[in-house]
């Protein structure tokens, strides 16, 4: 086997000196001094990407703490995307699979999902679309049209509400649920839902027209949802369609599919 012409080494040398400047070897023929600055440019990079990406976790954290995961990330994470704008997505799978540090706030990786949905769904690829005015009637009786962009989402922390006031040790009984989208003017919005809520969107999403999706729900044992909630979803379930459609979630409507007899 050939040996690693000293050329390659040296790159190696240069790459994990700049991952690891305070337990890598100074590389040989490198000023320290020199060195430094191309170890404050990746260092600096990696900064103005997760801090835009995830402001809410930089706030939380003190400047050193941020800069510890930062570092921490650069020197153990080995990203597999050349991309600048894919770092996002490579720190947070490095905090949902790897990060073990038990000094972490323990929301930290669903704190990270969160914020960098937001950013999937600002760059998500769909045609512009138009909300129309649709009346109740409407909403019930047909199939109600989602925004192209949109995702549910499930967190056993209250994710949406966490900031340097809202810092919660232990995560509420009842998990969170919330529907992100990107409405017809192209700003992503968050709705935070109940359980009910979350499941009747589901039903929606499978073909279900309003009344049919409310149908089913109360169809449902009532073991999967609590007696306030199945009181609410009888009495004021045409009010929750209506809410998602002034908020943006829901943009149209579509017919009922019906079989053909043979």
């Amino acid at each position: 086997m050939n040996p690693t012409p000293a050329f390659q080494q040296q790159q190696r040398q240069f790459l994990n000196y700049l991952r690891q400047p305070q337990a890598a070897q100074l590389p040989n023929g490198f000023a320290p001094e020199r060195l430094a600055v191309y170890v404050d440019l990746l260092y600096n990079k990696f900064d103005e990407s997760l801090t835009a990406c995830f402001p809410v976790i930089h706030s939380i954290l003190s400047k050193d703490d941020w800069r510890a995961l930062l570092l921490d990330f650069i020197a153990k994470h080995r990203c597999l995307t050349p991309y600048y704008r894919q770092i996002p997505d490579e720190f947070l799978q490095y905090l949902q699979q790897e990060r073990q540090h038990p000094d972490d706030w323990p929301f930290l990786a669903e704190l990270a999902h969160f914020e960098w949905i937001e950013l999937q769904l600002s760059i998500a690829e769909a045609e512009p679309v138009t909300r129309k005015q649709l009346s109740d009637a409407e909403l019930l009786n047909n199939v109600p049209v989602f925004a192209p962009v949109i995702q549910l989402l499930h967190y056993h922390w209250p994710v949406q509400d966490i900031g340097p006031n809202f810092l919660p040790n232990e995560p509420p009984e009842t998990a969170t649920h919330i529907l992100g989208f990107r409405d017809s003017e192209d700003q992503v919005q968050f709705i935070a839902l109940n359980p009910a809520t979350a499941k009747l969107i589901l039903l929606l999403n499978n073909g279900l027209s309003g009344q049919q999706a409310l149908q089913a729900l109360q169809a449902m044992r009532r073991a999967e949802i609590t007696d306030t909630q199945f009181l609410e979803l009888t009495q004021f379930g045409q009010h929750i369609l209506a809410d998602l459609h002034s908020q943006g979630a829901i943009i149209d409507i579509r017919p009922v599919c019906t079989l053909e007899p043979y």
